[in-house]
């Protein structure tokens, strides 16, 4: 019965808990970390409107999903097969930079838990355990593995969060939306947006018809809703945490939970890392499973989970982004967190408002919405947009500061 249970609960909320996994990986830890650090519970407010526009993305790319039409399969029908390749290559590249910053992650955490001492090894190992999740390719078979990762890493941080007693007054007031014009400020509204809006994920749900089996939209909608919970619930303790027990500066890998040493005793730093790892080998392979779609589609072709072009594609990003690891560091001299901050914030200012104008657009295309829908779910894309656009300013300013 336990197992039966198990399987019935994968295949409910298993898409949803991809998702999760997706969202949170290692940049979503120490972006809330530095969030938490720097404007202590100011943005907690982020968290319920990231919520309202990822149901309103997710309500779009749902019913794209009924009626098994993949979000990229409408854009080369739209704009020609000459200008969705190049989209769809731009795409996959600058979705590959989540794997860039969780593989880097995952590599300083290995480092950390094992007697290996040197990063790029730790990345390579990490890669190969992203390759190993591709090649399980049965559907089930890799949301079963990634749910359990996501669950492991949910546990973990709500023991974490229960140790603690957060000011209640404190954490309401951050729950007012407030916009501060401080250096950096925005970058970190975009990068929480960006990793908590998560546009690859409307890419797999409208292409996931033939593997999950859904034909109806409740049945998407209650599974994203309990993803987008779960994202939720995990970005708030981990933002209040980090409010509470850290002061500004630049996170190391474990800083987050040095704090955490003294009020919960000397096993929460390795927990911590642990779930780090998890978050982030869950995230850097979930996020291409994107690409495996996209890539093919605008080409013409129609992927299915796990087949040979899917597979293809989901490999020589993972392969890639272990090349761009080396020359990242190596030119820039970033360390494995700052990548992992930045990478989201690029992605929230860049893919996310080309996806959700397409999104709408499609919606427009297939669906005769009730008024009061349609411009519920306009009013959340031209949120995204301006967003994303007063948020690159910033953005160029912290990445120039690299060079």
């Amino acid at each position: 019965m336990p197992v039966k249970k198990v399987k019935e609960l994968l295949e409910t909320y298993g898409l949803g808990l991809l998702f999760t996994a997706n969202v949170f990986g290692a940049g979503s830890v120490y972006i809330l970390s530095n969030t938490g650090a720097k404007f202590g519970y100011a943005l907690l407010w982020t968290m319920p409107l990231s919520l309202l526009l990822g149901l309103g993305m997710h309500e779009m790319s749902g019913r794209l999903a009924t009626i098994n039409q993949p979000l990229m399969e409408y854009i080369r029908d739209t704009v020609g097969a000459s200008r969705a390749k190049p989209l769809a290559y731009f795409l996959a590249f600058i979705m590959h930079f989540w794997a860039i910053s969780n593989y880097t992650i995952t590599g300083a955490a290995l480092v950390w838990l094992t007697p290996l001492n040197n990063l790029y090894v730790g990345v390579i190992l990490g890669a190969g355990i992203g390759i190993s999740l591709v090649e399980l390719r049965l559907y089930n078979r890799v949301e079963a593995a990634i749910a359990a990762f996501i669950l492991t890493v949910f546990s973990i941080y709500i023991v974490i969060a229960a140790g603690l007693t957060p000011p209640v007054q404190k954490v309401a007031l951050g729950f007012v939306p407030a916009i501060q014009a401080n250096y950096g400020y925005l970058v970190m509204v975009m990068a929480l947006l960006g990793t908590t809006v998560y546009y690859p994920n409307f890419f797999i749900q409208s292409s996931i018809s033939e593997s999950k089996g859904f034909s109806e939209m409740r049945r998407y909608r209650r599974d994203h809703f309990v993803g987008l919970c779960f994202v939720v619930l995990l970005s708030t303790a981990v933002l209040v945490v980090a409010a509470m027990t850290l002061k500004p500066h630049t996170p190391t890998l474990a800083s987050p939970a040095n704090p955490l040493h003294s009020k919960l005793g000397s096993w929460a730093p390795t927990v911590f890392v642990v779930a780090v790892f998890l978050a982030s080998i869950s995230s850097a392979t979930g996020t291409l499973f994107a690409a495996g779609y996209i890539v093919p589609q605008s080409r013409g072709r129609k992927p299915a989970f796990g087949n040979r072009s899917f597979r293809r594609v989901v490999e020589l990003l993972i392969v890639m982004s272990v090349g761009f690891i080396v020359l990242l560091i190596e030119t820039t001299g970033a360390n494995p967190v700052e990548l992992g901050i930045l990478m989201p914030a690029i992605n929230g200012v860049i893919g996310l408002p080309i996806t959700v104008v397409a999104l709408y657009m499609a919606n427009e295309r297939f669906f005769d919405h009730p008024r009061w829908l349609r411009v519920g779910l306009g009013i959340a894309v031209v949120v995204t947009i301006i967003l994303a656009l007063v948020s690159a300013v910033d953005l160029v300013n912290t990445i120039s500061k690299w060079f």
